[in-house]
């Protein structure tokens, strides 16, 4: 009977038991809603993170647009580098204004380059070697004219790009006009021809109309000579000593004493020779 008594005595209580089983409740309650704050806080830091980074798709589409961006220059550069490839000499009013779009559009966006400013130069120097004389020379007096942007026009001037066919010999003097031959032959030059009148000579006049009137012949920069009689050059300076004279673009040489004079554009070569006895063209 006393050991059962002694027993029970140790054993706890049902209130105790109650209590814990309620604390134990309370507890596991508590972890769990630590436990899922917890996982619910990394599953919001997760989406926040890639929310805030692009997405690769989006990286691309940036790249794209930065790699797509046109360049203004593009097309007329290529234009330009289409007359260096290949120069048709069709139109120096086309080859003129591809020019000039490329430097007014790289004014536009910075200034012209020295690649560009070379390539200019290049194209020039082609159109030169590649074309008729009168085409070059069109072309040269339109980048150096009116409505052309004003770089354009000194990269023409410095880059003196026009050949001369036929440059004035060492030596040769200014003279814009003189007669020789005993005042026979009288010629002038000036910046656009150079011309020659003959007023007593024997072979045969040309055109046959002018037989008997003062044959005159004339160049210009690049045209072919003309032959005419429709009007004569007079000139007080007399020059029968042998010399060559000469500006910019003509030339005129006195051979034979004074009896023969030939005059050419230095630009194109063409010109013609005259004396007494014979009147050419070349």
């Amino acid at each position: 009977m006393s050991e059962n008594n002694t027993s029970h005595n140790r054993g706890m209580s049902p209130g105790l038991k109650a209590v814990l089983v309620v604390l134990g409740i309370i507890l596991s309650i508590i972890i769990f809603l630590i436990w899922s704050a917890i996982i619910r806080g990394g599953a919001d830091l997760v989406a926040n993170a890639e929310s805030a980074s692009p997405t690769e798709s989006e990286t691309s589409g940036a790249d794209n647009t930065e790699e797509e961006a046109p360049d203004p220059l593009a097309q007329p550069r290529a234009s330009v580098i289409a007359i260096v490839d290949a120069p048709t000499c069709d139109s120096a009013e086309t080859d003129t204004n591809a020019l000039a779009e490329l430097v007014t559009v790289s004014e536009q966006n910075g200034g012209l380059g020295d690649d560009d400013r070379q390539l200019i130069v290049d194209t020039l120097n082609k159109i030169d070697d590649s074309c008729p004389k009168d085409f070059t020379l069109d072309v040269a007096n339109r980048v150096s004219g009116a409505g052309v942007p004003l770089a354009l026009a000194q990269i023409s001037d410095e880059a003196d790009w026009v050949t001369k066919a036929r440059p004035a010999p060492d030596g040769a003097r200014p003279l814009t006009d003189f007669n020789t031959d005993s005042l026979n032959i009288h010629c002038t030059m000036d910046s656009t021809q150079a011309a020659c009148s003959i007023y007593t000579y024997t072979f045969p006049s040309v055109p046959e109309s002018c037989e008997t009137y003062t044959q005159t012949y004339t160049v210009g920069e690049a045209s072919d000579t003309n032959e005419l009689c429709s009007w004569r050059i007079q000139s007080s300076n007399n020059r029968n000593a042998n010399a060559v004279y000469a500006n910019d673009t003509f030339a005129c040489e006195v051979t034979g004493g004074g009896s023969t004079v030939e005059c050419w554009s230095q630009l194109s070569g063409k010109g013609f020779t005259v004396n007494r006895n014979s009147g050419t063209t070349f």
